[in-house]
This record gives C-alpha cells, sequence and structure tokens, in this order.
C-alpha cells in the first residue's frame, strides 16, 4: 500500500537519491523515506536499515515539515574556530615562512588575524590544517643562515 501523501515526483526522487546521493547518512534518509511511501511503518523500516526507530521517525517528521531541503540538511554540532575563516591566509603565510614553534605561531596568528589563542589551541589548529611538527632540536649554529632556514622550513610542513 502506497502511502497517499507522497506524491509520484517526491517517490521518484526518494528512489533515485537513496541510492546516488553523495552523502552516505543522506542515502540512508532517502531509504526511510522510500520504504515509509512503500507503506512500511517505523519499526520495520528500522530493523530494516538498522537503525533506531526514534531516528526513522525523526526523518519522516523532518520531511512533512520541510520536504527534501529538511531532509538533505545535515545537523552538525561541532563548533568552528574562528581562525577557519582565515585558513586560507594562515597556510599562505606559514608557507612562505614556517614558524619554529608554537609560541611563534601564535604570535603571528594574533597579528595576522587578531584572534588570540593559546600555543596548544593553535598547536592543534595547525594540525587541522595538514601541518605537522617535524623535528625537536637546537637550530644550526655557526651562523649558517642557510642551514637555519631549511631547519625552520622542516619545523612546521604541510604533510
Amino acid at each position: 500500500m502506497l502511502r497517499a501523501y507522497y506524491t509520484d515526483e517526491e517517490r521518484e526522487q526518494f528512489h533515485q537519491l537513496r541510492y546516488s546521493y553523495p552523502d552516505p547518512r543522506i542515502m540512508r534518509r532517502f531509504e526511510i523515506l522510500w520504504l515509509h511511501s512503500c507503506g512500511k511503518f517505523a519499526p520495520e523500516i528500522a530493523e530494516i536499515v538498522q537503525q533506531n526507530r526514534y531516528t526513522v521517525r525523526d526523518v519522516i517528521k523532518k520531511f512533512q515539515r520541510g520536504g527534501i531541503q529538511l531532509v538533505t540538511t545535515i545537523d552538525s554540532n561541532h563548533p568552528k574556530s574562528e581562525l577557519e575563516d582565515h585558513r586560507v591566509s594562515i597556510i599562505d603565510e606559514f608557507t612562505k615562512r614556517p614558524p619554529a614553534s608554537s609560541k611563534e605561531a601564535a604570535a603571528r596568528i594574533e597579528k595576522l588575524t587578531g584572534i588570540k589563542r593559546s600555543e596548544q589551541r593553535v598547536h592543534v589548529f595547525m594540525q587541522n590544517l595538514g601541518m605537522k611538527f617535524r623535528k625537536v632540536g637546537a637550530v644550526p649554529a655557526k651562523a649558517d643562515l642557510g642551514k637555519q632556514e631549511d631547519f625552520k622550513k622542516t619545523f612546521w610542513i604541510l604533510k
């Protein structure tokens, strides 16, 4: 028995998107909607797609409230760092002249963006950028500027 409140166009969209949507979480939602439009109830759908029945009901309610637009929206509770808005300029700056330490990186980020962060938070942010702490040791002495610059470039590098 088909559910009367789903149009044929919606059912066709569910059928297509349950296999072709780029995000697997959204594909699963369309699978839930497809099964529901085919007459299955939430507990049965939950067993088929191996999800909690409350998750199934939530997807159905999302569609009823906001249509496909709301179903394809992923709510993320992960806070976004203010530094993310300056990601490109920070990468450019550190690629041209890598910092010798997290302390130096924090100072340069503050000067560049006006956002002050602790050394630890800057270290984590740099790792999220794909930079990796490379080496611990003393900068080569004997005032060989070439060797010192080479050392600094290997200190923080992009993975």
